[in-house]
């Protein structure tokens, strides 16, 4: 799977979750750098860790607006935030495995998972987000 990109078809129409969700993909494309012009183990680390601080930090921007506004499936979103990370998690202790090609495998994961998680789980609650003012 290619590296998603970003587009205004990802768009939620909340400006600070759009920014977030941009800097998420630009992470990932560095992770993809790192995997493929073979850097060494702690850098492809260093730029995975980083992407997952950052997505646990958007988590919780959203998490955030969730409760603020009461949002009806919180707790559904928010349970696909908690199997992303530990599935992302169990991925980042692998690595030290060095098992080839699973440096990819956890990229494809990343790029096919925040996809569908931004057209799919996201834009589902933008529309009531926007209904209550959130811009």
């Amino acid at each position: 799977m290619e590296i998603i990109e970003w587009s205004e078809s990802l768009e939620v129409g909340i400006s600070k979750v759009d920014e977030q969700h941009k800097r998420l993909i630009q992470l990932m494309e560095e992770l993809d750098r790192a995997i493929r012009n073979n850097e060494s183990a702690d850098v492809v680390e260093d730029v995975l860790t980083n992407l997952f601080n950052y997505a646990q930090a958007h988590f919780a921007v959203e998490e955030e607006l969730f409760r603020t506004h009461k949002y009806p499936e919180m707790a559904l979103h928010e349970l696909e935030h908690q199997r992303f990370i530990a599935k992302a998690f169990a991925f980042k202790e692998r690595l030290s495995s060095k098992r080839p090609g699973l440096a990819l495998e956890l990229l494809n994961f990343l790029s096919s998972w925040v996809l569908n998680h931004i057209e799919l789980t996201d834009k589902r609650y933008s529309k009531y987000l926007r209904d209550c003012g959130v811009s």
